[in-house]
């Protein structure tokens, strides 16, 4: 038999909260936030009270740390580092950790909260805390009191059962000595919960992340399985706390809308996208895997671990995410993003576009030095061909690893250019816009990379809303949403009107070529009747001298609205594909003025 990787040792709960309080065990937020809901934590600790078992923990021996890293509790720790971190089980011991001592939790939204469990010691319940709690005088409000008055357990549970015994009294009653000795004996078997034994399996500290993620993987039940993001963050927990709390402090202003934050309509980062733009910008590599090896300080020419090393990484990781979390950095690149027509966090169908193409606005601009404006055209244009074409959706990591490595013999912004451009002329071929993308718009899917380029190029465009005089961009914009959002799909030849002439499958009637955006008060308007129908009373709403231009932009076949289905969405498609190379044209011969980003 191979060589035991872990050893099973069963450890009492109020150790293992002492060795979080003092620093030796560490919670460094290894999966994600806190997402446990409280009526679970409820139901742990009843399950706990009852003598139930809990599940294990995974502890990995870390003891060659030789940083700070952020734990649960207080700011000092006796501790500098922990000797071991949470692996698995990490929800279960922050939960206990935080009604057992009455500390607050981060959870994924990086609010921070308490987590209040009431308790009725003559029933033995435990409830979630709310205001009825706090105001009964028979239940506890928040167990952490019991817990954090337990040098003087003894005084506290006579206190308690005064406190019961008087408020029973005053409503006329009074506590029998059998209920006395049940309040006593309840609040004791809740105190003795920190001695509750917690069987764990410690990993030895030696064992490489593959072979922890590999063990994580084949014993946890339901949990999520760890991936190379979140070892990463905890190597800058451990090794740069001030890196992570960067990280976290951006994606949470990223979702608040005020001036001087990283909001934006299109996309609130999270600390993992963070991650990989950062190792794919400092490091020139997108597989995380690689990155990790990196920052533990692993020398690849020999394979040899070592400590200068990973310092020297880490001070190149800081340097990179006071790049990465510029705030002013990142708005100018969703400038470029908005600028390709893409408007709306509706329209965006992959994040690892948006992602990637800022890893080549970072090296764009502090790499090669581009100039501004010439960097936000090169990179609308490589957006939009990533978006259009779903370029980092099959394969990201080696999408981007290979890119990362045609950049390695680049040495001037102009090849840098001209490696880009060549790059977008290779997927923006003839036959690519031509055949291809008739195919690929020949779906239901709701989230075509395809649709939503068309869509974009209607911005680029600086189309009008068919039977409207405002501009797709105006309503495209969320601020242009009110108690209806302000465009909605309408299908060109209705679905009732379809299954009146027998096609009743959606699959059909919901193809990307039967849609078009109108406005919400013109789309109640429209009744189910056939297109020759309804366009009699909508023709008058399009201005004869654009209608060619209106029905170009809508990749509308002249007299479409008197075809046969079939016929219709065939020609639709190929009038589509050529909107979105009139819009990648545009986007190649002019700067786009694009609205000032929140």
């Amino acid at each position: 038999m191979a060589k035991m990787l872990f050893t099973p040792v069963p450890r009492i709960l109020k150790d293992l909260i002492m060795e979080v309080e003092n620093g030796r065990l560490g919670l460094p937020e290894l999966q994600r936030g806190y997402v446990w809901k409280a009526t679970k934590v409820r139901d742990l600790l009843d399950s706990m009270f009852k003598g139930y078992p809990i599940g294990y923990l995974m502890i990995w021996d870390s003891s060659d740390n030789t940083a700070k890293s952020r734990q649960i509790g207080t700011e000092e720790k006796a501790y500098a580092a922990p000797k071991s971190l949470v692996i698995d089980g990490q929800q279960r011991l922050t939960s206990l950790f935080a009604v057992m001592l009455g500390k607050k939790i981060t959870d994924e939204k990086f609010n921070e909260k308490p987590i209040t469990i009431s308790f009725n010691p003559l029933t033995a319940v435990f409830e979630v805390g709310d205001n009825a709690k706090k105001r009964a005088a028979e239940w506890i409000y928040d167990i952490s009191e019991v817990f954090l008055n337990a040098s003087r357990s003894f005084a506290y549970i006579s206190e308690k059962v005064q406190n019961i015994s008087d408020s029973r009294e005053k409503a006329g009653a009074s506590l029998s000595e059998s209920e006395k000795q049940s309040l006593q004996q309840n609040i004791m078997n809740l105190l003795s919960l920190g001695d509750f034994s917690i069987p764990t399996l410690e990993i030895n500290g030696d064992s490489d992340e593959e072979s922890v993620a590999d063990i994580f993987v084949r014993v946890n039940s339901g949990g999520k399985p760890l991936g190379e993001d979140d070892f990463i963050l905890t190597l800058i927990s451990l090794y740069r706390q001030e890196g992570r709390q960067k990280i976290e402090d951006f994606c949470r202003s990223a979702k608040i809308p005020k001036q001087g934050t990283p909001y934006n309509f299109l996309f609130q980062p999270s600390p993992t996208h963070i991650v990989r733009i950062a190792t794919s910008y400092g490091f020139r590599r997108s597989r995380l895997h690689y990155v990790y090896m990196l920052l533990r300080g692993r020398d690849f020419e020999n394979g040899v671990y070592s400590e200068d090393l990973r310092v020297r990484q880490f001070d190149k990781l800081k340097i990179v995410l006071d790049r990465v979390l510029n705030v002013q950095v990142w708005k100018n690149f969703i400038k470029c993003a908005d600028a390709a027509g893409f408007v709306s966090k509706t329209l965006i169908s992959s994040e690892n576009a948006l992602v990637y193409s800022y890893v080549m606005y970072l090296i764009g601009k502090f790499d090669y030095g581009m100039e501004e404006s010439s960097l936000r055209k090169l990179i609308s244009k490589w957006f939009f061909m990533a978006a259009v074409t779903g370029y980092y959706t099959d394969s990201p990591e080696t999408d981007m690893e290979s890119d990362l490595a045609d950049l390695r013999s680049i040495k001037s912004a102009e090849a840098f250019v001209s490696l880009l451009e060549s790059k977008i002329a290779a997927v923006f071929t003839g036959d690519y816009f031509d055949i291809s993308l008739p195919n690929n718009l020949a779906n239901s899917a709701p989230r075509n990379p395809a649709w939503f380029g068309y869509c974009a190029a209607l911005n680029i465009l600086d189309s009008k809303v068919l039977f409207s005089t405002l501009h797709t961009r105006e309503l495209f914009s969320p601020t242009a949403n009110g108690t209806k959002t302000a465009l909605e799909r309408h299908h060109l030849f209705p679905k009732a009107y379809l299954a009146r002439i027998g096609i009743t499958d959606d699959r059909i009637r919901n193809q990307t070529a039967n849609f078009a955006f109108i406005e919400w008060s013109d789309n109640i308007e429209i009744l189910d009747t056939s297109p020759a129908e309804y366009m009699k009373n909508r023709l008058d709403k399009i201005p004869a001298d654009e209608k060619d231009r209106i029905f170009a932009d809508h990749a509308l076949p002249d007299g479409w609205e008197k075809m046969q289905y079939a016929d219709f969405l065939s020609q639709r498609r190929i009038l589509m594909a050529k909107v979105i190379k009139r819009g990648y044209e545009r986007l190649k011969g002019e700067s786009i003025l694009t609205a000032d980003v929140i």
